[in-house]
Order: structure tokens, then sequence, then C-alpha cells
């Protein structure tokens, strides 16, 4: 369905990293019926197999397309690719991200200019080995900071010799446990030199070739989860001997005899910038969150248009002629607009700076667009009904995907605990001015209000926790007695932070539409804006005791917010198929027989289920 004011919306949600051109090579690589949805996916060696004979079809297309750079420096392909891939099946998304990425991206960023690693990535990018991410270990949770696995150089045969030195150091639970797949893992561990630890490296390890698991690899199968169906393993290593070349040094150095120079100074530094290659994770998984909320908040409002209710009051009628649906669908909507707007920003086509600002922002998009995707599935989900639990409707995929990402790519509350931190440290970082608008000047419906609330909320907040921090502190508390008991504040500055940045994006994003045309224009950003309000209005509604409490609203203002969004609702419903379709969802990837015209014949059998209009 397109409408008057669908381009605009369109281009502004697409962002400069998703070119109009790639369309056509996007369908034409999905199209491929190794893509065909298959609700029933077999045993699990099938499901998994399916999953990597998906990866390498993508490979090959793109190599047959003539790229000449590795996927991961071809940001305008790879976001595209990446955000269909978690519509079409959010493991075949984990086994994009962790190849090329990760697996890719760490031999580009830390073995840049060695020419001694050009055949592992022509390996890679013609997919005879798969990528593989082995960071975390069993006995420390989801923190990287004090991995145990050890690579002890041997200066006589230089050459590594990694080994596994207790349970606790076992990585877990990395995706290698597919039968008949070749793997080349980038396995992060401490380097010793002469018994010394030298601080926290990555290495290339080849895991196991298609017969199974190499000499010295032991990889120990887990049972699947059932919100996101991959290979998860428990990996050791007992004596396993890697070539020099396979150790990405970046610019530290061993000379012949053994002497080890690194130009970070200490293991600590030299842990963090090893460390700073899963700044590509928070990438890809604010495009895979983004793409899947769009897929839910698309199906479900498509549904809701053609599905009757038996309602006493008006029996017939489409349920997205109710309020209350309209208030989860419209919600969902919004929450679907605002993350592929923040993966808009986010993603761009070119690569950020590394700097502590950046790093921190795209981490902390990360948890907002995580917690945007699992509300927004959910709601998709239980405003479809019975039909929202069917697995065929995708809603239960991508919501799993949601909640999986909550611990990948670093755990969200840890993020969020490392982002207060570095703001109360002022790292690249001013607290926002006291600039709180004044009573009777708000609009609740201006997106300048939305951006000064949260910009007010975000300084109080911290001067509470400098002002906290200084007492506890003061009082002889030691570091850890004095954040212990400010944890929960410190969450909600970052959080607040977080929101601030979103809502400046929000309010670029009308600006930018407003600016489009001279003639639709100024309509279509006010429909846009309406829909984002939404999102900013229910964010308020979840702090307005705190706002009540410090005078930014008044009681007149927190009463009228359920109204205000009932009116938004009202204003919205001739737009909602739009605005939906706006999102360039494509409907026969995701394959849900309830986004069909027929969904009853498609579900009974009498008509096919395409998934399509």
């Amino acid at each position: 369905m397109r409408g008057r004011f669908s381009q605009a919306w369109s281009d502004v949600l697409r962002g400069s990293a998703f070119p109009h051109e790639g369309q056509a090579f996007l369908e034409q690589v999905f199209s491929a019926d190794v893509f065909r949805p298959r609700p029933d996916h077999g045993g699990r060696e099938e499901r998994f197999a399916l999953t990597y004979e998906r990866l390498r079809h993508i490979n090959d297309r793109v190599r047959e397309a003539g790229s000449t750079v590795p996927l991961v420096q071809d940001r305008e392909r790879l976001f595209p690719l990446l955000a269909w891939s978690a519509v079409a099946d959010p493991a075949l998304f984990y086994a994009m991200f962790l190849h090329h990425c990760m697996t890719t991206g760490a031999v580009l960023e830390f073995g840049a200019g060695r020419e001694d690693l050009a055949d592992v990535l022509e390996e890679l990018a013609a997919t005879e080995r798969v990528g593989a991410l082995l960071m975390t270990e069993l006995g420390h949770g989801n923190s990287n900071a004090s991995v145990r696995t050890v690579a002890e150089y041997d200066a006589d045969r230089e050459e590594f010799v990694l080994r596994t030195p207790e349970p606790a150091a076992v990585k877990f639970p990395p995706a290698v446990a597919a039968e008949g797949v070749p793997r080349l893992a980038v396995v992060l561990a401490q380097l010793v030199v002469d018994g010394a630890e030298c601080g926290e490296f990555c290495f290339l390890v080849p895991l196991r070739d298609a017969d199974g698991p190499l000499p010295g690899v032991g990889v120990r199968p887990l049972q699947p989860s059932p919100w996101l169906p991959l290979d998860g393993a428990v990996v050791s290593f007992d004596g396993v001997r890697i070539p020099y070349r396979f150790w990405l040094r970046d610019n530290a150095v061993l000379t012949a005899d053994g002497g080890f120079t690194d130009p970070f100074g200490s293991p600590a530094i030299r842990a963090r910038r090893t460390l700073s290659l899963i700044r590509f994770a928070w990438e890809a998984a604010v495009v895979g969150l983004a793409a899947t909320a769009g897929a839910s908040a698309a199906v479900a409002v498509r549904h809701a248009h053609r599905r009757r209710t038996g309602g006493r009051f008006a029996a017939g009628r489409p349920v997205i002629r109710y309020r209350n649906q309209q208030r989860a669908l419209f919600g969902a909507l919004s929450g679907a607009y605002v993350a592929r707007l923040v993966a808009a920003a986010t993603a761009g086509p070119e690569a950020p700076a590394l700097t502590p600002r950046s790093v921190r922002t795209t981490f902390l998009m990360k948890v907002v667009t995580d917690r945007i995707a699992e509300r927004v599935s959910a709601r998709a989900r239980t405003a479809s009904g019975a039909l929202g639990f069917l697995a065929a409707n995708r809603f239960l995929d991508y919501q799993g995907f949601a909640h999986s990402l909550n611990a990948a790519a670093a755990d969200n509350q840890m993020l969020l605990l490392d982002g207060a931190q570095a703001l109360l440290a002022g790292t690249a970082y001013t607290p926002p001015a006291d600039e709180a608008p004044a009573a009777g000047d708000r609009d609740l419906l201006d997106p300048a209000t939305w951006e000064t609330l949260a910009a007010v909320r975000e300084r109080i907040l911290h001067q509470e926790l400098a002002d906290g921090l200084r007492k506890a502190t003061g009082s002889g508390l030691a570091p850890f007695d004095a954040w212990n008991g400010l944890y929960d504040l410190a969450e909600r500055l970052a959080e607040t932070h977080a929101a601030r940045l979103v809502l400046g994006t929000v309010r670029e994003a009308v600006r930018e539409v407003a600016g489009s045309d001279p003639v639709t224009g100024p309509e279509a950003a006010g429909i846009l804006r309406d829909l984002l309000a939404l999102h900013a209005l229910e964010e308020l509604a979840g702090h307005d005791g705190w706002y009540l409490a410090e005078g930014l609203l008044d009681a007149d203002e927190v009463r009228g917010i359920p109204a205000l969004l009932d009116r938004l609702c009202e204003r919205l419903e001739p737009y909602a198929e739009e605005l939906a379709e706006a999102l360039g969802v494509p409907y026969p990837l995701v394959g849900a027989p309830i986004a069909g015209e027929d969904y009853v014949g498609g579900l009974a059998g009498t008509a096919p289920s395409s998934g399509t209009a």
C-alpha cells in the first residue's frame, strides 16, 4: 500500500546505509528456495545445516556480485544483508555477524596490513571455514575481564600452546557444534611469555574440519535453546599448537628470543583494546533488532486490519478499530520506527571514529534497541490473539531473538553500568544544561519538549549519583561498597542519557521529513510526529511520578497522558497501514500466514499461504 507519504517515511527509516539500488540485490539473494519459510525445521542437525547453507548462499551471491572488499568493510551491503537475515532466520543473523563482523573483523582489526593473513581472509570470504568467536568463559559469566584460557609462547618452535587450565575457563557457549561444518575461531586468551601474563589477545584457531573437532579441541554440544536454535557448545583446549602468524598481535611485538613489548604498556589497557572488537557486534545487533521489530509491528498491524471481531457492540468490525488494540499496535509501530531510526543513525555507511563517546553511544543504542524490539514483538504477539503464538507467524522467533541479545555482545545491565561510570567520570561527556521548560509552555507533542525533559532528568540523576558517590567515599567506604548502593541510580542515569540521544534522533527525523517535499513534507512530518509521540509519551509516563515530584510536570498533565495517547491513536488510524508498509518489510521472507489477505484460507489449507498481499 503506497500512499502519499510512504516515500518520505521510508527514506528517513532507510538512512544513508541502505541505498535504494540495493533492494533488487536483496530480493535476488533472498528469493532462493533455501529461504523458503519452514515452520517445522526438522531435527537439530537439519536445522543447523540449513542455517549454514543459507550463510554460504549469501556469501556466494556477494562474491558473484563482484564485491572486492570483505563484507564487514562494505557497510552499505552488510547492514541490509544483516537486517534481512534477521527477518528470515535469527540464527542465520548470528552466523552472519559472527562470521563477517567478528571473525573477519578481528583479522582486519588486529592483523591490518599483514599479507600473511590474506589466505585466511580468502577462506572466510569463500566460506571454506565458517567463523566463530570464543570470548566468554563458563566460570566468568559474560565478563571478558578475567579470561583464564592460556596461550603460552614456545620460543623454540615459534608457536603458541593453547590450553584450558580449569573447568571454569572453558569457552561458553559458542555456536560451533554443528557436524560437517569446518570452523575457524577467534579465541580470546591470556598471552603468557616466559611465565609472565602479558594481556589478552585474539588468536585464530582452526576448531574442526568436515570430519569433526581437530586434535586437542574439545567440543561438547549443548541443548539448543527453544528461543534461538543455535549449535551452542562448551569448548576446551588441551595443548593446541597455534602458528605464530595466527596470533592477532595488533602492534605488540615478540622478538626471536622471546622478548615481549606492547606499546599499550599494560595488560589492562591491552584488554580494553582487544575488547574494542565487540563494537562490530553492537552495530550488527542494532540493525538486526530493528529489522525484527519492524517485521513484528508490520505483520501485526496488517493482520489487525483483516481480523474481524465478534464483539457484542460492533460485531464484524476489524480489530484495528478498537482503541485498546490501537494503543498496543500503534505503540508497537511507534517502537519499530524508533528502532529503525536508531539503526539508521548507528549503522551508517562510514564507520565512526573510535572514540570514547562513539563507543559508549553505540553500546547504549544496543541496549535501547534490544528493549524496544523485545517490547514490540511481545505487543504484536499479544495483540494477534491465539494466532500470535503460532510459530509460523514469527513473533516468538523475533521475541526470542531479542531475549537472546539481552546477554549477547555484553550483558545489557553491565553496559548500562559501564556507561554510567563513564558519564560520572566525565569521559567525553558534559551533563546537560539546566533548561527545564516553563510551566504553561510545555507542549507534550513537541519533540523538543521530549528531549528537554529527558535532558533535565539526566542532569538531576547525574548530580544525585555524583553526590551519592561523594558521600559514600567520604564516609570511608571502599569503591565496591560505595557503588553497590548506587547501581540502581547508575542504571537510571545511563537509561536516561540513552533516551535523550534517541529523542534527539527522533526530533531530527521529523525535521528531515518536514523538509523532504514542499507540498507533502509538513503533513507527512505531522503524522510521523504523532506516531513517534506514542513512544515518547509512554517513556514519559513510565517516570511520571518522578517528573511530578520534581515539578517538571503538573498533575493535570500526568492525568491527561492516557487521553492524549487515545487522541493520537484516533489521528493515526487512517494512516496505520501506510505507516506499516513504509517499513519495507519483505513479507514473503517473513512467511507469516496472518500477513496474507486470506489468512483464514491460508491456515485452513483452502488458499495459498504466501504471507503476501
